[in-house]
């Protein structure tokens, strides 16, 4: 969507883009077009693209996706090869646990829901994957601030949409994230919705990359002696989550990093 905010001249080379990895392979003069982007406008994109090899001639006048963007897109390949190792564990998971599992990632300011799995029950609480929500809301988001420096976290919570403070304010997020770095366990029981309750871990993709894994479920799952069991489970998981990852060294290097900070902010 162009708003005041966006440049109109990306809009258009990212739509010519689109159009050429969807299968659109004619010439300057089709795409102009098609997407009805000025003809000179259209060819300067297409020769700025050339340059940079994010296309190449096809040898009949048209155009394709060429190996520049494949570096661009190395990184995420590698973050999707993670996922992929961890979907089927997280399945295991949830049908063990009876309980929803998901793992989230942070995108700018939003935690946003990357894999999910739920056990066979007829009333769970799920995930659609791909739904983001403020950093300033729950466990996993909590969990992606605390790998944050304290003044980043600052201006997430400062730029945080005013409905994040109806059931709360700052200070519980930052007692959320200050539970994370501490005991590698954060909890969110119901605060910003008294139905759902959620306790999240850290789980390294990389030495720069952290995920959420979060356990969602009802009041009742996580009463009394359950969320201590609960909170075993999610530790031992984000052990295991570790091992397939091939990250057990970062996750104890981390460990230790973190409680050396919480011990100076307290």
């Amino acid at each position: 969507m162009i708003t005041a905010h966006t440049i109109p001249a990306l809009h258009k080379s990212v739509a010519l883009l689109q159009a050429v990895a969807d299968g659109h392979t004619g010439s300057v003069k089709d795409l102009s077009g098609a997407l009805g982007i000025p003809m000179a406008t259209c060819y300067r994109i297409v020769r700025t693209f050339l340059h940079y090899h994010w296309l190449r001639e096809d040898g009949r006048g048209g155009y394709r996706i060429a190996f520049g963007l494949a570096h661009l897109a190395r990184s995420y390949a590698g973050f999707e090869l993670c996922l992929s190792l961890l979907e089927n564990p997280l399945r295991e998971l949830a049908g063990s646990l009876g309980l929803s599992a998901k793992i989230t990632v942070r995108e700018g300011h939003q935690a946003v829901t990357a894999l999910r799995a739920e056990p066979p029950a007829p009333n769970v609480i799920t995930s659609t994957v791909g739904a983001g929500f403020s950093l300033a809301i729950g466990s996993a988001a909590a969990v992606l601030l605390a790998g944050l420096p304290d003044d980043e976290i600052e201006r997430v919570l400062k730029t945080a949409p005013q409905e994040c403070w109806q059931r709360q304010a700052p200070a519980d997020v930052w007692r959320r994230v200050k539970d994370a770095r501490r005991e590698g366990v954060c909890r969110e029981l119901g605060q910003f919705h008294p139905s759902i309750y959620a306790i999240s871990a850290p789980v390294h993709l990389s030495k720069t990359e952290i995920v959420a894994l979060t356990f969602v479920g009802w009041p009742d799952d996580f009463e009394g002696a359950k969320l201590a069991a609960l909170e075993k489970a999610l530790r031992s998981a984000s052990k295991r989550f570790h091992d397939i990852l091939g990250t057990r060294t970062i996750l104890a290097a981390s460990t230790k990093q973190h409680s050396h900070a919480t011990e100076k902010s307290l």
